[in-house]
């Protein structure tokens, strides 16, 4: 996961808000090898593996959505504080758009215009792909923002969540008060898109003129995202589930044209097929350690249209097909000799999530 740490805001919120609901922060702060004094100065940076752990630790408990509630626009430090003081939706939106690597780039939502609805679309990371309750967070946090933008209680159109659904979804679909899609490809919350238009009941030009320029400041300190493979890699690993990844839309995302992302990668000794490999190698060493997924639904996950080409990756990959990976997997695990390729296996949790 490319950039190697995020703002300490983010941290600092999400453990405010599980104190807040009543889990042990401080011990779970400690776990996660986070450093108070990260914390003190909101626009200061934490390793993103200390997030990462966060998250895993986290996870012990169904805390999802009740944390989600409570991050919304504040857990985004100096970009939250801005945003909420933009003239209108729209222009607060695509002001977290343009400041989305100051947080980081993988941990915030974009927002997609599809139709009559805008929608927060987020591909979860490689290392939060067999961990519900981020996933439920990043949900909720699309809703808490809204609300906090709008000044209303504003309701999701519809959600979808890259989740096996629970055995009883409702306090999910209730919580979110719309209808819930599972095992998506991503994370998506969608809103009607004429909420865009609605001013903001912050408005405030000279504060946000302000916070736009403190956010400028804080930006211009992070290094430069000089590599364009990396730059390559996080596009294609964000993208794999809308199906084979193509140059020029990854070219055109970036902002460049397809012949110049060729010669730049050429330049940097690589190439996009080599990239698109080493994205889906990642993302399926993540996947195939979850046993609640099948090898075509981890195949669909990684952009391929059928599973078969899957098959031959993972031979040459990992010297065999899903099902002898899962199963010489158990096998090392009851023999306490795991495979380092591949990742323990997360076992299933009994009831919904968010309860």
């Amino acid at each position: 996961m490319p950039g190697h740490s995020l703002l300490s805001a983010v941290s600092a919120t999400v453990l405010d808000a599980a104190r807040a609901i009543g889990l042990p922060a401080d011990a779970i702060r400690e776990e996660a090898g986070i450093d108070a004094a990260w914390l003190a100065d909101p626009d200061g940076r934490i390793p993103l593996e200390c997030e990462i752990r966060l998250w895993q630790v986290l996870s012990r408990w169904p805390c999802g959505l009740e944390i989600g509630a409570r991050l919304g626009a504040a857990g985004m430090g100096v970009v939250g504080y801005a945003l909420q003081h933009g003239a209108t939706v729209g222009e607060a939106l695509a002001f977290l758009e343009r400041y989305r690597r100051l947080v980081h780039p993988e941990l915030i939502a974009e927002v997609e215009l599809e139709g009559g609805e805008a929608v927060f679309a987020h591909p979860v990371p490689p290392p939060f792909l067999v961990l519900r309750e981020p996933v439920l967070t990043w949900a909720a946090a699309a809703v808490a923002m809204m609300r906090a933008l709008t000044g209303a209680s504003t309701r999701p159109a519809r959600v979808a969540l890259p989740l096996a659904a629970p055995s009883d979804p409702t306090s999910v679909e209730r919580w979110f008060e719309c209808p819930v899609r599972w095992a998506a490809p991503r994370i998506e919350v969608a809103f009607d898109a004429a909420l865009l238009e609605r001013t903001l009941p912050r408005a405030d030009p000279l504060l946000f003129g302000y916070l736009a320029r403190r956010a400028d400041a804080l930006l211009a300190q992070l290094p430069e995202e000089a590599r364009w493979a990396e730059r390559t890699r996080r596009e294609i690993g964000a993208h794999l589930p809308d199906g084979e990844p193509a140059m020029s839309s990854v070219a055109r995302r970036l902002g460049v044209s397809e012949r110049t992302l060729h010669r730049r990668l050429r330049e940097e000794g690589t190439r996009f097929a080599a990239l698109v490999d080493e994205a889906r190698r990642a993302r399926a060493q993540v996947l195939l350690g979850d046993p609640r997924m099948s090898a075509s639904e981890v195949a669909f996950l990684l952009g391929y249209s059928e599973p078969a080409p899957f098959f031959r990756a993972c031979r040459r990959w990992f010297g065999a097909p899903p099902q002898a990976l899962r199963r010489r997997e158990r096998d090392l695990v009851a023999s306490g000799d795991a495979d380092p390729r591949l990742p323990a296996a997360i076992p299933a949790r009994d009831g919904p999530p968010g309860e």
